[in-house]
């Protein structure tokens, strides 16, 4: 337990969402980074609460997020979007998340006082998502399947845009929502490919659609207090359940352990059915916030209000102040039709970018910057449990893991395996840094295990050349393939590095060889079969008989949800048995 002066690191993007009201000022600094542009914000606390100090942009203080601000709005617009009802809106009943644009039917816009002219829901707003209970009139199912596909490449489905006056029951609008089967609610986002994502689905959460259901009814009969803004305390409920059930979900896993792992990712998007956020525990003291959806960025205050309430709650952090740092993914948000505000080139650079957490993960330790921009800044929890399960079959071997990164996989070798001796490579000195410090941390000496800058295919050439020999190889490179139209040439990647990975397994008696990939395009290609045929084929390159001894994904405790599975894989990691080579 750790007893510090309570505070909030949060890494903000600039974005349209700020409002003009009581404010203070806000400093930014954005640094470039491996991983892509990022920008942060300090915050730190005051006297009078949370204070964010800048020369640009000024935000609205008060409270760290206790609770959430109450909006005087004389009411909140109730938005609802109608679906088609095909087999697609079955899907969505059964548990699918995204919406696209030509599964909707029509969209509506409630106010219990005069109403707008808006021609769509505005980006961000949260939305009950229904279906008419008539059946479609005209064409098939997979005509209308067909049709919805088209609109979507075309650009936005002329879906109608009705505005209505709740005491207007002339227009019968009311009736036709009413008369409609509930899936669920969401946020809705004119400008993005998915319209609606779906945080709360009737069938799997009914309890929690009832409470909605009743506050949505309270504003549309006006017996919800004005200053309420029903909307936003609809998504606090949400959020509220769905972390409450991940940071279960996690303790039934035994994450955090004690003295064994502190370090894991505590939401996991749409696995968590909280779709475009995610959240890693680093240390035990820091949770790292990813938004990658408009609705996180125009949402981020509620998001951040829960999020430091449900870590007051977690039984593993008791009298722990857990410091939340916020980061998003651009060009993840330019997908979803959100762009980040730009940055002034005389930024300042955030001088809490250095300060360390150490992390633990299955008993070894790693140094983390969550605080930088730099390729240092975060850790990977995707492949403890593979790191552990090749650290079971390193004993008396000799190691080499290529695209070490911060060395997961030959520190494990080396602390939990036993391995003679273990070599690290990777194109980035920050890895190569973190990695040789990761090393000394554990109380590793250069002896036992090293850590080298190089390319890892020049480095894979000079060995050949040298007749160098390992016992296990662990391949596990960034991603080659980030879309389908990449497949091919990352192919071509994928199977020359495998192919010089297996020349250098040892040749008398072979070895192991795992090999990965973190391309979604190419886990899911064929079922992962395409992969597998991938490092098949340069085994035949390579002259080398492989054996697949097993296939494994992330580790569990970046979930998946059935009802989309196997779109949210994307780390395939094969283990195989490279055998002798023919004298």
């Amino acid at each position: 337990m750790r007893n510090a002066t309570k505070r909030i690191m949060l890494t903000l993007a600039l974005n349209r969402t700020f409002v003009a009201a009581s404010r203070s000022p806000v400093a930014f600094a954005s640094r470039p980074s491996a991983l892509g542009t990022r920008t942060s914000t300090r915050a730190v606390r005051n006297a009078s609460g949370l204070q964010m100090v800048s020369a640009e942009v000024e935000l609205l203080t008060g409270s760290a997020h206790d609770e959430i601000p109450p909006v005087k709005t004389g009411g909140s617009p109730l938005h609802t979007v109608m679906v088609h009802r095909n087999r697609q809106s079955a899907a969505f009943r059964e548990g699918t998340p995204l919406i696209f644009g030509g599964s909707i039917a029509s969209t509506f816009t409630e106010y219990s006082g005069d109403p707008q002219t808006d021609k769509t829901i505005p980006m961000g707003s949260v939305v009950a998502v229904v279906v008419s209970r008539d059946s479609p009139k005209g064409g098939g199912k997979k005509g209308g399947k067909r049709n919805a596909r088209s609109r979507d490449e075309k650009g936005p489905p002329s879906a109608p845009h009705i505005n209505f006056v709740s005491a207007d029951t002339e227009t019968g609008h009311r009736e036709v929502i009413n008369k409609s089967q509930l899936i669920g609610y969401g946020t809705f986002n004119p400008e993005s490919m998915y319209r609606v994502r779906i945080l709360c689905h009737e069938t799997m959460h009914p309890g929690l659609a009832k409470e909605i259901r009743s506050l949505r009814k309270g504003a549309h009969k006006g017996s919800t207090p004005s200053e309420e803004d029903v909307n936003a305390k609809t998504l606090q409920l949400i959020l509220e359940r769905k972390l409450s059930d991940a940071i279960h979900t996690r303790i039934a896993m035994n994450l955090p352990l004690e003295g064994v792992t502190d370090t894991y990712r505590l939401c996991n998007g749409e696995g968590d059915g909280l779709s475009g956020l995610a959240i890693d525990i680093l240390g035990g003291s820091t949770a790292i916030v990813m938004s990658s959806a408009a609705w996180c960025e125009i949402h981020k205050d509620i998001i951040l209000s829960v999020l430091e309430k449900s870590l007051k709650e977690h039984p593993s952090y008791e009298g722990i102040d857990v410091d939340i740092v916020w980061r998003n993914t651009p060009s993840r948000l330019r997908q979803d039709g959100y762009e980040l505000a730009l940055k002034s080139k005389d930024d300042s650079v955030d001088d809490e970018g250095d300060t360390s957490v150490v992390a633990t993960e299955s008993s070894v330790k790693y140094l983390t910057y969550p605080y930088s921009d730099g390729q240092k800044t975060g850790f990977y929890a995707d492949q403890r449990e593979n790191r552990l399960m090749v650290a079971e079959l390193c004993k008396n071997k000799r190691v080499l893991d290529l695209c070490c990164y911060n060395g997961g996989f030959a520190l494990n070798a080396m602390i939990r395996g036993a391995a003679t001796s273990a070599i690290g490579v990777d194109s980035s000195q920050d890895a190569v840094g973190a990695a040789t410090a990761n090393a000394e941390l554990n109380g590793l000496s250069e002896k036992d295990v090293s850590f080298v800058k190089d390319d890892i295919a020049e480095f894979m050439k000079g060995a050949i050349e040298e007749k160098e020999e390992f016992d296990v190889i662990v391949l596990d490179p960034p991603k080659l393939a980030p879309s389908l139209s990449s497949l091919d040439k990352a192919s071509r990647k994928y199977h020359a590095l495998n192919r010089d990975a297996m020349n250098l397994i040892n040749k008398i008696e072979g070895g192991l060889l795992l090999t990965c990939t973190c391309s979604a395009a190419m886990t899911q290609k064929d079922g992962g079969q395409y992969f597998l045929n991938v490092v098949n084929g340069a085994a035949l390159s390579a002259k080398r008989r492989v054996t697949l001894l097993r296939v494994s994904g992330a580790a569990p405790c970046h979930t998946q949800s059935p009802a989309s599975f196997p779109a949210g894989a994307y780390l395939t990691a094969a283990l195989f048995h490279v055998g002798p080579a023919d004298q």
